[in-house]
Parts: C-alpha cells; structure tokens; sequence
C-alpha cells in the first residue's frame, strides 16, 4: 500500500513540477497602486491594490513586494498614479528588474443606490515601455442576483472578488510566458557613424548586447534603415553586431531601428538606436568686405581689411579655412578652425610669419565644409596699398617763366597735393595745392630770383592715407644750373715742306 502511494505522488509530482518550475521563472511583474477616481485626481485605493497582487500572485506570477514598489515611487519622486512616464518604466526595469508593469484606475466604486465597482488595467512592457495587454471590468449587485438572494454581495468591497477572479481568468499568460522565453534585448553600447553623410557615402552601425542566447533560443538580428534591412554579422565576442550600407540619393533624416526575430515563438522586436541625416547640398557662402575702398570693381586698402563671413542658408559646419594667396597663386598665410565660422576676421596685411607683406593683388579664400563633408568657397579679390604715392614732376624754362608739370599714374586716387616754393633767404615765393593731377604750376622769375635759387617741397597724399614729404629744390637748381660755355678752338697750321719737280 505504501509502495503505491509512493509511486502516485512521484507521478503527481512529474506532472505539477513543470508547471510549478514554469510558475518561478515566470518575469516578475511590479503592481503599482491604482487611482481611484471618485475620491480625487491621486487618490489610490490601497486595498484593491494588495488584494489584486496577492490573487496575481497565487494564480503563478512573480510579484513584487509592494513595499519595494512604494520605495521606488518615493526614491523616484513620483508623484501621480493611474498611469507612468516612459523613463520611469525603464527604470522599473532598470532598477527593480520587473519585465512587466501593471497599472490602473478603478473607474467606479459606489454604495448607492446599488453596489458598483469597475476597473481599467494596463499591462506594459518595460522593454520598450509598449502595453500588451488592457482590461476592462464592471459588476454590481445587480449582475450578482441569486435564488432567494442567498449569498449575494451588499456592499462594493463584497464585489471585489469578483472582479479579482476574473482579471486572473483572462490573464495574458502566453504573453508572460513569451516574454520568459523570448528574453528581453539589453543594449549595452552603440556605435552609428556618421551621423551626417553625403548622399552615396557609406554608413555603419555597431551595437554591442549584454544578452548571451543558447543556440535555441537565440533571435535573428537585423538593422533597418531608409526603408532597407540589413542582416547584422555578429563578431567574434559573440555580442557585438554590426553592418553597413550606402546611403540613398534623398536628402533627410533617417532611422535606425534594431530588429529581433524569434521565430519559433513568432516574436519580433524593434528598438530605436539613432538617426542620421543625409545632406547633399553645399553651404551657401559669401564674404563682406570693410575697412577698404573700392577702385575700379576692387576693394583697397592699407592698414586693415575686415572680413565678414556670411552663411545666407546657415547650417552646422565641421570645420573652416581662411587663405590669403598672391597674384601668382602662392600662399602667403592662412588659419582654420573647427566648428561654425567666427563672425569676423581682421587682416592686417602679415603672413603666417608676422611680416607684413608686399604692396599688391591678393586673392582671400574662405573655405568650409558641413558636418556631410559638403565643401563651399567664397573668394574676394582685394588691394593691398602701402607705397607712398608716386608724383612725376618736370620742370622747363619759359623766359622769365619756370613752369613746373605735376602728373600721378597711380592705381589708387589723390587725396590732395600742395607744393610750395622758398627762397634762399626764406621767403615764400609760390604755393599751389589741389585733389586732382595733372596740373601745372607756373612761378614768375625775378632778377633778385633766379631759378636757381628756389627750394621747394612738394606733399602728397592718397585716398588711403600713404603719404610722401619730396624735397625738389634739388630739381630748380639744377635747372638753374648753368652749363660751362665751350669754346672754339682756332684751327692749327702747321708748316711742312713739299718737294717740287
């Protein structure tokens, strides 16, 4: 009799011990209070609450503790219920290892004139904080009429039962129980490069998984991007995954997503990794000028050149290059950057070694390149003038006239020229000014002022500021100058003797 007894519950307990081994490994669940709302906004009816984990967790779930559920809420400063932000059920998962949360509302809970209660649940997944199951329940006194009115509930804690009976009889178990068996995906790292890309260039993704599957139960991985998917090669850690692809021709941000097959369990999963965004269009780029003066369609200048960088569609920049070349081409300086472009440069005329370089035509490049690799120019040509003017003067004798011509060919135009005319003695003899040139200047000469006589100065000054301070008495006095007289020499005979026959 003992040995058959024995045999019955070692068959009894072969047939209970895979649903009791299935029951404790089932993903825990974490129950948080729900709101009642006929006593106000966050009101929370703790009783239904409790009772509702506890019939969970007799019916095989694994329940949290509701004390470790209040801890949390109160470490996390939540301060509602009824319903949780996305970054608070991360955290349940994060924190209290819960694969699932339930929340809800008990939408109705009366005394009069007949006992009432209804309740809303949701089930949410705290992998991708998405619900998977909803439950909607009501009953009163009303649909729990009995003969002779036997055992039937007065009041709406009596209805409680009830209703705790049948949220456990259309429990989602085979949701549960996919989620035990499929396993959550947990993203330790991911790598997704670059994240701005020129149409046609290559994009790359490494995700690295904290997850390690037996051969059965592992899923297919694969990346989703522009409407393509593409398989993920696994690496030899065994959980790093990565590929890459060509991004399209359409400009745009796209996403990309990270999917997990199971098929044996007809599952799949999709989480958001990161975005890219495909830009082929250059920075539009133009360069403002100030500080210089334009001649002749070209800015001059002599001691600053301010340059203006403009974006007329602005855009993130990776990075930028100013360059100053000559007439033939060569660099004489040049400064980068990374990021956007400073709103202003100054160019004071020097090279890359401080040492200010020549009078003459020079060509300044701004180059930048977009967070794509797109590039864009803007040059302007610019003169630089740091020559004193050049003023060429010639001077004749006209009777007891001297006429002294001014002329300047310079590029750059006059701002004035004066001239004056002295004496020996110190006497002012001629002054003469003016804004324009050619001119002519004539001084009348006396017999006490002879042109040899005059000392002079002539002052000019360009429209940028160059200045020369010419002394040209040198140039009256060697008119004045006379020249040595040549005289005539007297012919020579010289006498010689001729044979005569």
């Amino acid at each position: 009799m003992l040995d058959k007894l024995t045999k019955i519950g070692f068959v009894v307990f072969c047939i209970l011990f895979p649903a009791i081994a299935a029951a404790a490994s089932l993903p825990p669940i974490a129950v948080f209070p729900l709101q009642e709302l006929n006593r106000g906004r966050n009101e929370v009816n703790l009783p239904f609450t409790r009772a509702l984990a506890e019939h969970l967790a007799a019916s095989g779930n694994e329940v949290q503790s509701h004390a470790t559920v209040i801890s949390f809420m109160a470490h996390s400063r939540i301060r509602t219920v009824g319903y949780l932000e996305s970054f608070h059920i991360t955290r349940v998962r994060e924190e209290l290892g819960a694969a699932f949360v339930l929340m809800g509302t008990i939408t109705q809970m009366k005394e009069r004139p007949l006992p009432s209660m209804g309740v809303t649940l949701h089930l949410v997944r705290t992998t991708d904080s998405r619900t998977v199951w909803s439950y909607v329940g009501h009953t009163s006194s009303a649909d729990e009429r009995r003969v002779l009115g036997i055992g039937e509930p007065t009041t709406a804690a009596a209805l409680m039962p009830i209703l705790l009976d049948d949220i456990v009889a259309k429990w989602p178990w085979d949701i549960i129980r996919e989620m035990q068996q499929a396993t959550a995906v947990s993203i330790d790292s991911v790598v997704l490069h670059p994240n701005y890309v020129r149409p046609g260039a290559e994009v790359s993704v490494r995700i690295r998984l904290r997850n390690e599957w037996p051969a059965s139960r592992a899923p297919r991985l694969f990346f989703m991007a522009d409407d393509q998917i593409h398989a993920a090669t696994l690496r030899d850690d065994g959980v790093t995954y990565e590929a890459s692809w060509i991004a399209g021709d359409r400009d745009g941000r796209f996403p990309v997503n990270l999917l997990l097959e199971w098929s044996r369990y007809g599952r799949s999963e999709t989480a958001l990794l990161g975005t890219y965004l495909v830009d082929g269009a250059p920075p539009l780029l133009e360069l403002e000028l100030r500080g210089a003066t334009l001649q002749e369609e070209i800015p001059v200048f002599r001691n600053e050149l301010v340059i203006l960088p403009r974006m007329i569609v602005r855009k993130p920049l990776s990075r930028w290059r100013l360059s100053f070349l000559n007439d033939k081409g060569e660099l004489v300086g040049a400064d980068d950057g990374i990021g956007n472009l400073p709103e202003v440069f100054v160019w004071r005329g020097r090279g890359n070694t401080q040492v200010p370089v020549e009078s003459g035509e020079y060509e300044v490049v701004v180059d930048v390149w977009d967070l794509a690799g797109n590039e864009a120019r803007a040059s302007r040509r610019v003169l630089m003038a740091r020559r004193p003017p050049e003023v060429e003067l010639a001077v004749e004798k006209n009777g007891r006239e001297m006429l002294v011509d001014l002329e300047h060919d310079g590029k750059i135009p006059l701002a004035y020229w004066r001239m004056e005319m002295w004496s020996k003695e110190g006497r002012l003899i001629k002054t003469a000014e003016g804004r324009e040139l050619p001119a002519q200047v004539g001084v009348e000469l006396s017999e006490a002022v002879a042109e040899g006589d005059i000392e002079g100065f002539l002052l000019v000054q360009d429209i940028l500021g160059n200045r020369s301070n010419r002394n040209v008495g040198d140039i009256f006095q060697q008119l004045g100058r006379r020249q040595p007289e040549v005289k005539e020499e007297a012919p020579v005979f010289q006498e010689t003797w001729v044979d005569e026959f």
